[in-house]
């Protein structure tokens, strides 16, 4: 079955029923309408009617456990069973064309049995009306709770909605019930009570089904006299035959009515008999039990006609009500009602009193065997070597039993004939069982010494695991209050550092003091200072991270790198313009206050005609567009910067000026000192000397409008000086 009907239907109230076909029984009698399942298997019912069975078939729910679930309204049962069925699509309109209500008469009138659904292009919800010979039932599911709409209110709102609706056609078969089985008693007596001929249908069968109902309720007296008289005229009534008198009729009238008075016609379709008339059933004295039972054999021929035909949607009702007299049913619903279940034990059904009692008792005596329990615990609790002594000691009582049924054994067997050569066999047997018992002891016993020994041994290391815990959380707290409170939970080598790190210069605030105010003389040193801040940004998390045993931000603010940087953003302006080199500098003094971000340890990429290239320098100086404005490497060894240094950074620099007209200066910084062949390379890579016609000073002339400065610049304690050019 639909998932979706499946969550609908176990949201409907349970109701208590039997298990078998028996619940299935009563729940026809009752007019039930809903659904029942057992495991996979599932019915609907309509007015105690089973209108399908899913997932199985009727002989699925014999002697098997029932759950029932009452419909909120009857119309739901008969549109899921249709909805299962299937059906075939007849026609779709739309209510703009054909409104519903118009189609409803149609349907009407034509006897039509399916349903509509009207639920494509409604936003509002979904609609039915379902159909059964023409009668309908309307049920509707709105917004997006599903709140349930049924009857006239449905109907109504559904034929106000706007949109397409779609009307099926299925072919709905009543599901009969297999029968029970009845008291031990003939056939006949059945067959006597029951009408002689099948009655033919009548339109009023409801209106006399229901008035017959109620005589028989009103026939029922609480009077047992009455009812002991009233036995003989109904049992000479139903049958003429003396042997059945007493309770066998009413047995088979009770039979009749669990069966909710079916039978069967000609073709094998479900039709409820006509009942007999109130008078039918009165009670009868002395003179007139005769004359009753004369009526009462004819009345069931003649108000038969007055049955209904099942393929008419009111032939789905079950009309009987049960009476509230002194018969079975009334009886059985005084056991369901009943609120306590007897024990199996004889011992527990008895007064409540004693019940108490009884479980005061049994409390008590429970409360005493868990102390003797706890008792005797705490005695087993004793060292492994007593027990290993007693063990000893019962393997050699056990051992003398053995020997002792040994020899009961062969003095049996030498009694009764058996060869002393048999006996003896056993007894190597069992003396080689007593071998291999005793290895076997000896092994355990061995086991148990090197399990103990390895016991005491994991506890030896458990109890330095501690020591050693404790030690490290020690030299932690010393190493902690070392470090002002850092305990480094990660690290990095310098290179790694450096080189996930970029710098960025930012201001407090950019309408005053910055670069650019800088270089056209409006800021001085001191404010810009106090305004400008190198801002950094790593690919890792910092917190906790440690570079050569300090804290990151630390060792970051004490490298060559960053203090360059800073250096070149804060002071290397101003040496420039107070020194008045800005015309012979222009290039580099130009391009200062551009400078947006500085990445360590970068890499400059351009496209060539042989594809794209990389060149490497330990600071690289960007604009916001990312073009490199100034390149540097670095010597921070105690070595001198060689040639071979210097001219390595030249020729990269070269090549990424050739490539990129941004590129303004080249700085090699040394934390030592430079040998005189570096500077002479320098010198005659800028046309430096005495007979240099330049204006630009320590200038690399690419074209007659392009080229860029290098500089070399000395760095001692933190402090920064150019060499090259002098200044």
């Amino acid at each position: 079955m639909d998932s979706q009907t499946i969550d609908a239907v176990t949201e409907w109230d349970t109701v208590p029923v039997e298990s078998g076909y028996e619940g299935l029984h009563r729940l026809a009698d009752d007019g039930f309408s809903g659904a029942v399942s057992s495991g996979m298997t599932w019915a609907f019912v309509l007015n105690g009617r089973f209108v399908g069975v899913f997932e199985g078939d009727i002989d699925a729910f014999e002697d098997a456990e029932l759950t029932a679930y009452r419909a909120p309204d009857p119309a739901l049962p008969l549109l899921f069973a249709m909805r299962e069925i299937g059906g075939e699509t007849r026609a779709n309109y739309y209510t703009n064309n054909t409104p519903l209500s118009e189609a409803d008469s149609t349907l009407s009138a034509g006897g039509f049995t399916g349903y509509v659904e009207l639920s494509e292009n409604v936003l509002s919800g979904d609609y039915y009306v379902v159909y059964y010979g023409g009668k309908s039932m309307s049920a509707a599911f709105v917004g997006s709770s599903e709140r349930l709409l049924t009857g006239d209110e449905a109907f109504e709102r559904a034929d106000d909605e706007v949109g397409i609706y779609e009307v099926k056609e299925v072919d709905v078969s009543i599901v009969e019930l297999p029968e029970l089985e009845t008291d031990d008693e003939p056939e006949s007596a059945v067959a006597a009570a029951e009408p002689e001929s099948d009655p033919e249908p009548d339109p009023d069968a409801d209106a006399a089904d229901d008035a017959e109902a109620t005589g028989e309720d009103e026939e029922t007296t609480d009077d047992e006299e009455t009812a002991d008289d009233d036995a003989p005229a109904e049992e000479t009534r139903r049958d003429p035959n003396p042997a059945r008198a007493g309770d066998g009729g009413r047995r088979v009238r009770i039979a009749r009515l669990r069966r909710g008075g079916r039978r069967r016609d000609g073709d094998g379709t479900g039709r409820r008999a006509g009942r007999p008339r109130p008078e039918a059933q009165a009670p009868a004295t002395a003179a007139q039990s005769e004359p009753a039972a004369e009526t009462a054999a004819q009345e069931p021929t003649e108000e038969g006609g007055e049955g209904r035909d099942d393929d008419a949607p009111d032939a789905l009702a079950d009309t009987q009500s049960a009476g509230d007299g002194d018969d079975p049913f009334s009886a059985e619903e005084k056991w369901r009602e009943a609120r306590s279940i007897p024990s199996l034990d004889p011992s527990e059904s008895s007064t409540t009193n004693g019940e108490s009692g009884g479980a005061a008792a049994a409390q008590a005596q429970r409360q005493k065997q868990r102390g003797r329990s706890s008792a005797n615990a705490s005695q087993r609790s004793s060292d492994r070597q007593e027990a290993r002594r007693r063990r000893r000691r019962e393997e050699r009582q056990a051992k003398r039993r053995r020997e002792a049924a040994a020899e009961a054994a062969a003095e049996t067997a030498e009694e009764t004939g058996e060869s002393a050569e048999a006996v003896a066999e056993l007894k190597d047997k069992l003396d080689e069982a007593e071998e291999r018992r005793e290895e076997l002891a000896d092994e355990r016993d061995e086991l148990e010494v090197e399990r103990d020994e390895y016991r005491e041994r994991a506890e030896e290391l458990d109890a330095r695991v501690e020591e050693l815990e404790s030690e490290v959380e020690r030299l932690q707290s010393e190493l902690e209050a070392a470090n002002g409170g850092f305990v480094a939970e990660e690290s990095l080598s310098p290179e790694q550092a450096l080189s996930g790190t970029n710098l960025f210069v930012r201001y407090d605030r950019k309408g005053q003091a910055t670069l650019e105010h800088a270089h056209d003389g409006q800021a001085a040193r001191d404010e810009v200072i106090d305004n400008l801040r190198l801002e950094h940004h790593t690919t890792f998390d910092t917190e906790g991270l440690a570079v050569e045993g300090v804290p990151y931000e630390e060792f970051l603010h004490d490298s060559t790198e960053y203090g360059f940087a800073e250096w070149v953003v804060t002071d290397l302006l101003y040496e420039i313009g107070e020194t008045g080199n800005r015309s012979s500098l222009a290039d580099l003094f130009d391009a200062l206050p551009r400078i947006d971000r500085i990445e360590l340890r970068g890499v400059v990429g351009f496209e060539t005609e042989s594809g794209v290239e990389e060149r490497e320098f330990d600071v690289i100086f960007r604009d916001q567009m990312g073009d490199p404005l100034f390149v540097a490497d670095m010597n921070t060894s105690r070595n001198a910067a060689t040639e071979a240094m210097v001219a390595s950074l030249v020729k990269n620099a070269r090549t990424v000026a050739e490539a990129d007209d941004a590129m303004a200066t080249a700085f090699y910084v040394t934390e030592s000192f430079f040998e005189p062949e570096a500077l002479e390379a320098v010198a005659e890579e800028t046309g430096g000397g005495f007979l240099s016609r330049s204006k630009r000073k320590s200038f690399v002339k690419l074209s007659r409008k392009q080229g860029y400065h290098v500089c070399l610049v000395e760095a001692r304690n933190n402090e920064f000086h150019v060499n090259v050019p002098e200044l």
